[in-house]
């Protein structure tokens, strides 16, 4: 009997036993974090508040949060809470604002009566809100002194998260401008780094580029979502359709980071199973973004929220395993990628309960995006640079190469332009020896009649005296002492014309067998006949010797003159040079007799 009573007792207190503990409210604590004080209620069957609050089936919170998973039924919370500070207006902040519709009351046990209702979500246009701000806020008027009881029903299509925080209306405000403050220097340097790099793309036209954007832009609206400052400065009347706007842009943004990983990594370089594996996340996520549009509920059976988790996983897998590999853009990727799902790790276990709750475990996700994004930025601009550095050695290389062809060709050149120049020259040697040969008598070595008819073209306008000169008795001294000897007599007598003739301008030829020409420009004709004069001693002056016997030679010399002032006729200036020596002759020879 005793058993049965105990047992009764135990069923009867069961409810009380479990209900979650009395929350003070003091001055001293003007913000306390709400976890293992809450209770929760997951009924099979739609509740009204009186209903809810009559339910036996209270579960105590385990952990530090609150995370009930996606739940096709609304949820209950309650609190029970006692004002013992000073102030009435306390605020209660829900800091999960994708949440579909949450409805508050309060219920005083005292009076056994409830508080006006107040509701909110991301289906209710701002203007149905108790208070329009970036996250749920209620505002609770409680008694000094009294007991109270806060219940909540909470609706969400997507997984139902509620960490909550119960602050004075001052201590939630100072919190709210430190949060949005950092929330605009966050907004402010992705918002930077998208228009930074947006202008490398109009530079380069890398295709990684923008999949970048694409992803950076997909993960902006992610975090608009999530700290509420979309829903509050962007679309703030938009109501149910904002509620699109979360679960497109979460799957926006893996599909975009899969073809960035993909064109960024170049997997289609690699084939093998990190090409068809991504491509398969490409396809998943491309039809979870189209459910979103058509029928969001089917997210989660087709295990979104794995396939998220298994999709970073994977990416981080590949970018390792390319690091492996050699590709040396997947280090920084890998990095950032890894930063980014750390920072997602102790979110989800914050919201989990698995680890404390605050404002920092709240938005390690959001600090692992910056990052993310400023290391995926700096790998991008280093692949760019590294392309860059390659195709500028390559250049450099076409420009050795080129350059060495070039040296070749010009040492080719040159040693053929010198060879060219040294046969050019060798050429002008030989042209100019044939020239001098065929204008110089071989005997004699003295210019020959053809040169001498050339130099009379040359003479116009100066005086010019001719002295035709010939050895006299040279038939004789040919039969007497044979032709080498008059030879050596012809070359003799060239060899006086030489020192006769040695003026610059004068010219000593050999006219034709043992007859020579001298000519004498710019010289008066008294001088002339003084040159001619000595020419001829010094002939009669020359000793020769055959077969022991001494030879005597003289020469008569025909000299004709013409002045600078008057035509030089060249035939008639050696007709008259000519009848001269004619004239020498007939007067006995070695003699020097003048034209008229």
């Amino acid at each position: 009997m005793r058993t049965r009573v105990l047992a009764l007792l135990i069923v009867c207190l069961l409810p009380a036993l479990v209900q979650a503990s009395l929350i003070e409210l003091r001055d001293e604590h003007p913000s306390l974090r709400l976890g293992q004080q809450l209770e929760y209620l997951l009924p099979a069957q739609p509740l009204d508040f009186a209903q809810a609050a009559a339910a036996s089936d209270w579960q105590a919170v385990r952990g530090s949060s609150l995370s009930l998973g996606y739940q096709k039924q609304a949820a209950w919370v309650r609190l029970n809470v006692r004002n013992l500070a000073q102030t009435r207006d306390w605020r209660l902040l829900v800091e999960w604002p994708i949440l579909d519709r949450v409805d508050v009351r309060l219920y005083f046990p005292a009076s056994a009566t409830w508080g006006p209702p107040m509701a909110a979500g991301d289906h209710l246009p701002f203007t149905t809100w108790p208070l329009a701000e970036r996250q749920l806020v209620f505002p609770l008027q409680l008694p000094l002194g009294e007991d109270a009881q806060i219940y909540l029903r909470v609706r969400s299509e997507e997984n139902l998260i509620l960490p909550m925080q119960l602050l004075t209306q001052p201590a939630f405000e100072v919190q709210e401008k430190d949060l949005r403050l950092l929330f605009g220097l966050f907004f402010g340097a992705m918002l930077a780094i998208l228009l930074y790099n947006a202008s490398l793309y109009l530079f380069t036209r890398d295709k990684s580029y923008i999949w970048y954007l694409v992803y950076l832009l997909g993960a902006i609206v992610y975090e608009l979502c999530l700290s509420g400052i979309g829903p509050l400065y962007l679309w703030p009347e938009l109501g149910e359709p904002a509620r699109l706007i979360y679960a497109f842009s979460a799957m926006w943004s893996f599909l975009s980071a899969s073809l960035f990983v993909r064109f960024f990594l170049r997997l289609p370089d690699y084939r093998g199973w990190m090409l068809w594996s991504n491509t398969l996340m490409l396809v998943y996520w491309s039809v979870a973004l189209l459910l979103v549009l058509i029928e969001p509920q089917w997210l989660h059976s087709i295990g979104a929220n794995l396939m998220a988790l298994f999709s970073c996983i994977l990416a981080l897998v590949v970018a390792i395993n390319l690091w492996r590999r050699g590709n040396p853009s997947a280090p920084l990727f890998a990095l950032a990628w890894g930063f980014l799902i750390l920072g997602t790790f102790i979110h989800v276990a914050a919201l989990e309960g698995l680890l404390p709750i605050n404002q920092i475990t709240l938005r390690t996700q959001t600090l692992g995006f910056f990052v993310e994004f400023i290391l995926l930025s700096v790998a991008l601009a280093d692949r760019i640079n590294s392309e860059r550095a390659a195709r500028i050695r390559a250049q450099q290389q076409l420009i050795d190469v080129q350059k060495s062809a070039n040296e070749d060709l010009e040492r080719h050149v040159r040693e053929r332009t010198a060879a060219l120049q040294q046969a050019t020259q060798e050429l002008e040697q030989a042209n100019g020896e044939l020239t001098r040969l065929s204008n110089t008598d071989a005997l004699t070595k003295l210019a020959n009649r053809r040169y001498v008819d050339q130099q009379f073209t040359q003479v116009q306008g100066s005086s010019l005296a001719v002295l035709m000169i010939d050895i006299d008795h040279f038939k004789q001294i040919n039969d007497s002492f044979g032709h080498p000897f008059g030879d050596q007599c012809i070359a003799a007598v060239a060899g006086v014309l030489r020192e006769g003739a040695r003026r610059s301008g004068d010219l000593a030829a050999r006219y034709g067998g043992e007859e020579f020409i001298v000519l004498l420009r710019d010289i008066p004709q008294s001088v002339a006949e003084v040159l001619a004069e000595r020419i001829r001693a010094a002939v009669a002056a020359l000793a020769l010797e055959c077969r022991g016997a001494p030879v005597f030679l003289s020469v008569s010399i025909g000299l004709a003159y013409s002045a600078a002032d008057r035509p030089l006729n060249e035939q008639a200036l050696l007709h008259a040079a000519d009848q001269a020596l004619y004239a020498a002759k007939q007067g006995g020879r070695n003699q020097v007799c003048c034209a008229p």
